[in-house]
């Protein structure tokens, strides 16, 4: 008896799985990979044989005709990835209250820091969250941190000139997370993060863990993306325990210090919006919740950024002098020096910027959820059967298979920042670069990450030419098991003095 109850328990199983597998057949016999009991079409991600974005853009490249693609998720959960830019704009931007949602699920419970980041709400509470940060981000405020900015872009070429005379070869993750980890720190909490002279100050150490390729932050990734319920069911914080207590410490002592005298920086903006000016008491989850996402706004996709333009550069020398023209041009114009309006004519550098983020976007996908059952356009260009596409399904724009669409950027893998000048920009659809998002979800930062970023570049450019080191590994690959772009081996560098 025993025996039979297994056997029936191991068919209802397989014809659970069965069915569970045949859901985009039974919904229309839609196009799409054939999925795997369990994994659906994510195996090789979990064995770490591909990343993800290399999963998706396979998706994309094998079904040249769709619109879109039927995908499983793990659990065999349907989702769709979309091809044409079109439904691209749909998605994010037309039809922005269908999707208002990204598919990054984590427990407030387990998580309550995260919970305040606009990045994981939707609805009213991601409109309450965004608008609380937006009003940090203004330009009128960015372009008044220019001289604190500058401050530091002067640390860190003299960190390469003290540097350099013992090891010429620079690791460029590592240099650029530096820099904007003390610019972070600079103009969000007026604390000198140590970065270039202390290698075991605290700030740096617990910015860079939340994002570090570690093993343990690969697994919170894979739950957060792919697998919420089991961590919500394990506990698995996407925050480790010592990161939130530290940051807790970090901004109870910079309230404290404000009580006596403040400070006009990021967070003292922050501050005041939700203390509405002093005269309502704090959550502290509030403004804890807020600190990191100004942090991870600021810190880490810049430093991705800067990093593989410095490499692109060394790469391709003709155009990093074409750059350096530019730069000292437009420094030439106000006696020398680097100005805040300066920033804005380098024009070429930010076309570099651009193109370095098609080439090399710090996240593969941009992952939503269907909020309200849509309609979806025929799949096919000849089909007229049209399928809805119900609440609670992933939406998946593949960044990472669309930048390096020859249909749209012909020789993809080749840089080129004339893609980038107006006048190429103008002729391709707005959708087709999505290295900020797009839509009401577009990156809270990224007036900020550019500016800082010039100021960066430049400083350092116009000190010193960019060189290739002996001990760069090519081809230049990234680590499958990281959510955002990583460097599998680095990025290595050599600076010669410019005359």
């Amino acid at each position: 008896m025993f025996g039979l109850y297994v056997a029936l328990i191991v068919l209802a199983v397989c014809l659970y799985f069965k069915w569970s597998c045949s859901y985009w057949t039974r919904a229309g016999n839609v196009a799409g990979p054939k999925p795997l009991p369990i994994f659906g079409n994510l195996l090789e991600q979990l064995t770490g044989q591909k990343h993800f974005g290399e999963i998706f853009e396979e998706m994309y490249r094998a079904f040249p005709q769709a619109s879109w693609v039927g995908y499983y998720k793990i659990s065999n959960q349907p989702g769709i990835v979309v091809r044409d830019l079109e439904l691209v704009k749909e998605v994010l931007t037309s039809s922005f209250s269908s999707f208002n949602q990204n598919d990054f699920i984590i427990d407030e419970k387990i998580d309550p820091l995260l919970a305040y980041n606009p990045f994981t709400q939707s609805g009213e509470r991601w409109k309450e969250r965004r608008n609380q940060m937006t009003s940090v981000f203004t330009m009128n405020r960015i372009r008044a941190t220019f001289p604190l900015v500058q401050q530091v872009a002067d640390e860190f070429v003299q960190f390469i000139a003290r540097t350099r005379k013992t090891d010429p070869h620079f690791e460029a993750k590592d240099i650029c997370a530096k820099y904007t980890i003390n610019v972070v720190a600079s103009v969000g909490f007026g604390i000198d993060a140590e970065s270039f002279t202390n290698p075991n100050a605290e700030f740096p150490l617990m910015g860079n863990s939340l994002f570090a390729p570690t093993w343990m932050t690969a697994i919170r990734s894979q739950l957060a993306l792919f697998a919420p319920g089991l961590a919500k069911f394990l506990r698995v914080p996407f925050i480790p325990g010592y990161v939130d207590r530290w940051f807790r410490r970090m901004v109870q002592e910079t309230i404290r210090q404000r009580k006596d005298a403040k400070r006009h920086d990021f967070f003292q903006v922050m501050y005041d919006n939700l203390s509405e000016n002093g005269t309502v008491e704090v959550n502290e989850n509030h403004v804890v919740g807020h600190s990191v996402t100004f942090l991870t706004e600021g810190f880490e996709t810049s430093s991705s950024m800067m990093s593989y333009l410095l490499y692109e550069l060394a790469a391709n020398p003709s155009i990093q002098e074409r750059v350096v023209k530019e730069l000292r041009t437009v420094m030439e114009e106000s006696g020398g020096q680097l100005t805040e309006a300066g920033l804005h004519k380098l024009v070429y550098m930010e076309a570099a910027m651009m193109e370095t983020l098609r080439m090399h976007t710090p996240v593969f996908t941009l992952p939503r959820i269907c909020t309200k059952d849509y309609e979806l356009p025929p799949q096919f260009p000849n089909d007229t059967k049209r399928i809805t596409l119900r609440r609670g399904t992933s939406v998946i724009i593949p960044v990472y298979a669309i930048h390096y669409d020859p249909e749209i950027y012909p020789m993809p893998y080749t840089f080129d920042p004339d893609r980038f000048m107006e006048e190429n920009r103008k002729n391709r659809p707005r959708h087709a670069f999505l290295g900020f998002g797009e839509g009401p979800r577009l990156c809270l930062g990224m007036k900020f990450a550019l500016h800082q970023s010039k100021i960066g570049i430049a400083t350092l450019l116009n000190k010193y030419r960019v060189k290739l080191s002996s001990k760069q590994e090519l081809p230049l690959e990234f680590a499958k098991s990281s959510f955002l772009l990583c460097p599998k081996t680095g990025i290595w560098l050599n600076f010669e003095d410019r005359e």
